[in-house]
């Protein structure tokens, strides 16, 4: 079925997002949410960020791209229109699971029911329609903000179909956009499950009382080269966000100790920039970036950050999850990492990897912190990365 009208179910910022992206690309776009104020704000919201596009030269007019979005408060009308429909209401399960059971009954055959979750699972969206539609349900995770970021994770849930997945990988390039495999339906999927090592690992350091919040922060901007710190990005993607992302993660499998430092910065309201609070001061609500000390970057070893992001990347890559390229290509787009994680593996080498690992089991007291089988078998082979010539990539010799 060639898709020429996308359906999109709810005008938050994802929702409004993804329909101005595809109205962008030519697609026709009918916007759905249960009060006509959201989907007014929506509209008001896809007009300004248009209206921008155009004063730079990048589009001709916003109105020519606005007449190819319509709003409905009717989801079984939309539904009914719709080649293509992508689910973007709130992160609840039980709301998410009601929409889905509606589509089925109003959706045409053949039509692909995506579903923009980030933690999730699919196979249980899915489940909440008839057996023989179940195929055509899958993950299509956009990043905010949809118009300015590239990836697109493209998810298989248990049930779901080869041709969903080829229909929903062509339409993330006609949109414009970079999506990656993920070829089973694991809590987080690449980038939360590689994100939410980093995060808290970095963050337990500090509860313990092993590095200060400064000190980690710099060696994460000026060590390992990232565009934020570990505490500047999570006061940057909201505290709450994050801690009900892990927590999500946790309730179906994915083994991790919570930094209790998520929990008391919450109770306390501190969730981050849009409170004007969180790990820093953000007045008015608005992000600061925090001034850090580049010569206390160099009390924290990088490897002990980057070291357990490496072990989840690993063991994605081990288990079939997704390709060495996929994951890497995840994190550079998803996370705006410099390199790839397993280009940060090489770099620093496997066997310094699984060394941090086991101090960080050490230190934190856990086992989640076990090198992956895939770094020991790599390690024991003498594949350490670029100083032995190879590890996850080929390297030149004396590199």
């Amino acid at each position: 079925m060639a898709v020429r009208r996308i359906f999109v179910v709810g005008a938050g910022t994802m929702g409004h997002g993804v329909g101005e992206v595809a109205a962008l690309r030519g697609f026709d776009v009918i916007l759905y949410d249960v009060k006509q104020e959201f989907l007014d704000s929506a509209m008001s919201k896809m007009k300004w960020s248009l209206d921008r596009l155009a004063e730079r030269g990048s589009i001709r007019s916003s109105s020519e791209v606005l007449s190819r979005v319509s709003t409905t408060l009717d989801l079984e009308s939309g539904a009914r229109q719709a080649d293509f429909i992508l689910e973007a209401a709130p992160e609840r399960i039980e709301i998410k699971r009601d929409i889905f059971s509606r589509l089925d009954r109003a959706a045409r055959p053949g039509v692909v029911l995506a579903t923009n979750t980030s933690s999730l699972p699919v196979t249980e969206i899915s489940e909440s329609v008839s057996e023989s539609r179940r195929g055509a349900v899958v993950g299509m995770h956009f990043f905010n903000p949809p118009v300015i970021m590239q990836l697109v994770e493209v998810v298989r849930g248990k049930h779901t179909g080869d041709e969903a997945v080829r229909i929903t990988y062509d339409l993330a390039m006609a949109l414009g956009k970079q999506p990656v495999a993920v070829n089973r339906d694991v809590p987080g999927f690449i980038v939360n499950r590689v994100m939410a090592r980093f995060l808290n690992t970095a963050c337990m350091l500090v509860e313990k009382g092993i590095h200060k919040m400064d000190e980690v922060d710099a060696a994460v901007r000026y060590g390992l080269g990232m565009p934020m710190g570990a505490f500047e990005l999570s006061d940057y993607i909201g505290i709450d966000v994050l801690d009900d992302i892990i927590q999500a993660m946790r309730s179906r499998g994915f083994t991790m100790t919570p930094c209790e430092l998520y929990g008391r910065s919450r109770a306390a309201g501190k969730l981050g920039v849009k409170s004007g609070e969180g790990f820093y001061p953000h007045p008015g609500s608005k992000f600061r970036k925090p001034q850090l000390d580049a010569s206390l970057a160099g009390r924290v070893d990088p490897v002990l950050l980057i070291a357990p992001a490496v072990n989840e990347a690993a063991y994605l890559l081990r288990d079939g999850i997704a390709s060495r390229d996929d994951i890497d290509k995840a994190v550079r787009l998803g996370l705006n990492y410099p390199r790839g994680i397993f280009e940060y593996a090489d770099s620093y080498g496997l066997d310094a990897i699984a060394a941090a690992l086991r101090r960080l089991e050490d230190i934190l007291g856990s086992r989640e912190y076990e090198p992956d089988p895939l770094i020991v078998d790599m390690v024991g082979r003498g594949k350490l990365g670029v100083k032995s010539g190879e590890g996850f990539y080929q390297h030149a010799a004396g590199a």
